[in-house]
Parts: C-alpha cells; structure tokens; sequence
C-alpha cells in the first residue's frame, strides 16, 4: 500500500514555518510582514545582505527543491553567485511586493509538486547519495536559519534608525 503520511507531514511543516504558526516563533510570513520596502533593501553594514537578498536566497533555493522533485536532476544554482545573492540594485528594480509573491508562489510550487507523491519518493536518491528526504528538510532547516537571520538584521536596521 501506498502511502503519503509522511509527505503530507513535511508539506504541514513548510506551510507552518512559512505562513502558520511554527513552535519556534514567528512564521516567515510574520516576520515579512513587519518589514517595509525601506527596509527590506537596507545594508545594516557592509558585507552583511539586505533582507530583500536573504528572502531572493531562500526563494532560489526553494526553485533548486522544486526542480529537483520535478526531475530536473541538472539544474544546478552556483554556491554564492549572483543569482544565488542578487544584488540589492537588482532586486530594488524587482520590488519588495514582487519578492514577496514569489515567495508565496515558491510555497504553492512545493506543495504541489510533492502533493503528487508518496512517501517512498522521500527514500529516492537524487545525487550521488542524496535523497529526496534529506533536501527537504535541509530547505526546511535553511529557512529556519534565515528566518531567525531576517530577524537579527531587521533588529539592527531598526537600531540604527
């Protein structure tokens, strides 16, 4: 038999962490929601990215998961390049509101790319000896992180005012 119980579970958590109510704190979502196009493009200091760049990076990531399920093995996101860390000028022209709806649309692309799936799909090797299971819940901890990291630079910004 065929099931999806753990799928479903690892959707419940992406949802939660990302517009729900994740036991850690605040949703990124509610965390998004406090901060302002002024901002989000603000380099609290240099070297350290805007919290537009660090949402791009997670979105980045997010399409890198998506991809990965769809069966797009070759698609591949450079480690610290340009389109992993767009600069503030580039996403300045994108705007905040657009960032912010690929990032709601990165959610409905996860979901509904790992809907169709059971869980013996989680325990399927993808790279070298990388499974589906263990890119999901690295994207998961990842978000985490920044999350947490969008609050420390929102803290600072705001300090600085």
């Amino acid at each position: 038999m065929k099931t999806n119980s753990e799928i479903l579970n690892l959707i419940r958590q992406l949802e939660s962490l990302s517009t729900g109510e994740p036991w850690y704190g605040e949703s990124l979502l509610q965390k998004l929601e406090q901060i302002g196009p002024e901002e989000a493009f603000a380099v609290p200091l240099p070297g350290i990215h805007a919290i537009a760049q660090v949402v791009s990076h997670i979105i980045v990531w997010r399409r890198v998961l998506v991809e990965k399920i769809k069966g797009n093995l070759d698609f591949r996101i450079g480690i610290n390049s340009a389109e992993d860390w767009p600069p503030v000028s580039v996403l300045r022209e994108k705007g905040w509101e657009q960032i912010l709806t690929e990032l709601a649309e990165s959610q409905q692309e996860i979901t509904a790319a790992l809907s169709s799936r059971t869980d013996s799909f989680l325990d399927e090797v993808y790279s070298e000896s990388y499974t589906y299971r263990f890119l999901i819940e690295a994207i998961l901890q990842h978000d985490v992180y920044h999350i947490g990291q969008i609050g420390l630079l929102s803290s600072v910004i705001k300090a600085t005012k």
